[in-house]
């Protein structure tokens, strides 16, 4: 489970398309939820393109429709991405963005009635994204799984305060950052590895992989 931090305008939904065509995933589903329309439209024809689509699962509710919707779209893709883990594929999940999902509890959350709190948002989107979340991953009675990976909008390029950006990098096991300086530079994908990290690294790679890498620290 990892999260893709970044600003708007900085090579998200391009660095997707190149998972979504380079992974040895068996299925990949990809949930575009509070996307401009004319995003979706693009992402599918020219990000993704025949190579992209021909093991994808594309689920979009764009920003114009209702947070309902946008919530139910949000479900069903993870329902997707659970119906192939289940039957034994390995899932590539990709969630653009877990931002916009808040976005839509939040509008429901004050249409509600209930009370914000943190930056204007209630509580309910803070119980929503681990709830979401913690359905990826592995099934102990079967032998699918789900790599998921959620982009995360940091509104102002805020990486600190933003309550969703330090909720998600609580929950998550690692998270890639994007920097807009790089993305100005025209460094794609502009990964900032010393601003990223991952908290299985050292349970998943090679004995001598680690310890090249604390070599280098």
């Amino acid at each position: 489970r990892v999260g893709l931090r970044a600003g708007s305008g900085v090579g998200k939904s391009v660095l997707l398309g190149m998972l979504t065509r380079n992974t040895e995933a068996d299925v990949v589903v990809i949930g575009l939820i509070g996307e401009r329309g004319r995003e979706v439209q693009e992402f599918i024809n020219n990000t993704l393109g025949e190579e992209g689509l021909a093991k994808a699962v594309v689920v979009a509710a764009p920003a114009n429709i209702s947070p309902v919707l946008r919530l139910k779209a949000t479900n069903l893709t993870h329902i997707i991405a659970e119906y192939f883990r289940d039957k034994g594929k390995n899932v590539l999940l990709l969630c653009d963005s877990l931002t916009r999902v808040a976005h839509a509890q939040r509008e429901l959350g004050l249409g509600l009635g209930e009370q914000p709190t943190s930056r204007g948002y209630p509580p309910s989107v803070i119980s929503l994204l681990p709830n979401l979340i913690e359905r990826t991953g592995t099934n102990v009675s079967v032998t699918g799984t789900i790599t998921s990976i959620y982009t995360v909008l940091a509104d102002g390029d805020d990486m600190n305060t933003d309550p969703i950006v330090d909720t998600a990098r609580a929950i998550l096991d690692g998270h890639i950052v994007l920097s807009r300086e790089f993305a100005q530079q025209g460094v794609y994908p502009a990964i900032d590895v010393t601003r990223s990290i991952s908290r299985l690294m050292s349970d998943i790679i090679d004995k001598k992989d680690l310890e090249e890498r604390n070599k280098l620290w």
